[in-house]
């Protein structure tokens, strides 16, 4: 079999992307290039490369350069016997033992996830093990709103300093702000155009900044609370470290009791010497 040109090759392919992308029902088989026997298709290149986003055209030419590669050294492989040799075999048995293992192991202990845990539980977590949630750095709890333009800025920033609550005063707008933050917590190092963070820890808590000018438009923001660094942290700010600890804590238990029930299923005998043993 001659080897595919490249230039017949990207026709091929862009050939496929355009019925890929006209027909409103895909086919259930797309093929893309073929070997002999063995065909591959367009369905198996996306399964392969897990993207949600429609593939390149240089995408699937390189992938089925690969594919040819591969699939003419395997073929070889196979014509000399390779495959049939006790270390490949056991290898690959191993390797089949470990994916089973790993499959079971995802659906009875890795299926817990961060969202699994009750609240209650990560509350508690937090009271006991406070000396673990000392800030390393300075952080704010700040709400801010960017506006294109200075005067609509101003206009809400009066409306607060008036007295109405900011979140009232946003539904008041007439302008729907470019972007709005409502109440997350920043350090230096996250709170970006740095504009921001220079204001944030000079005006007072719940105080409502002036239209702060940059490169994006004009930013108001209120603080409603300046954590420095040492002090502790608020329980929102470090519940998703929590919840990472927690949920490692009981995958554990939940493998360790996985493990002890299933020994319980079966008879163990662990040889010391000779044929002496020791039954579990």
């Amino acid at each position: 079999m001659k080897p595919l040109q490249g230039n017949v090759l990207s026709s091929l392919i862009a050939a496929v992307l355009i019925v890929v992308g006209c027909s409103k029902e895909q086919p259930a088989h797309t093929p893309v290039a073929r070997l002999d026997n063995e065909t591959l298709t367009l369905e198996s290149i996306r399964a392969d490369l897990d993207t949600t986003k429609e593939l390149s055209q240089f995408q699937i030419q390189q992938y089925v350069q690969r594919w040819l590669r591969d699939e003419i050294l395997y073929q070889e492989a196979i014509a000399q016997g390779l495959d049939k040799s006790e270390d490949v075999e056991r290898r690959v048995a191993e390797v089949r033992r470990q994916l089973v293992i790993n499959e079971l192991l995802k659906k009875e202990v890795y299926s817990i996830q961060p969202g699994d845990i009750p609240f209650i539980t990560v509350q508690e977590y937090y009271e006991k093990n406070k000396k673990d949630f000392l800030l390393q750095h300075d952080v704010v709890l700040l709400s801010y709103v960017l506006f294109k333009n200075r005067d609509v800025a101003t206009e809400f920033r009066n409306t607060v300093v008036k007295g109405t609550p900011w979140n009232v005063a946003l539904q008041q707008l007439s302008t729907t702000p470019d972007v709005r933050i409502d109440s997350m917590y920043f350090s230096q190092a996250t709170l970006i155009p740095p504009e921001l963070w220079r204001v944030a820890t000079t005006i007072k808590e719940r105080e409502v900044s002036f239209p702060i000018s940059t490169t994006d438009g004009f930013y108001i923001l209120c603080v409603w609370k300046y954590s420095k660094q040492g002090q502790q942290a608020d329980l929102p700010y470090v519940e998703n470290k929590i919840r990472a600890r927690l949920v490692i804590e009981q995958r554990k238990m939940v493998y360790d009791s996985l493990v002890t029930a299933l020994r319980k299923k079966h008879t163990i005998h662990i040889y010391t010497s000779g044929s002496d043993s020791l039954t579990l």
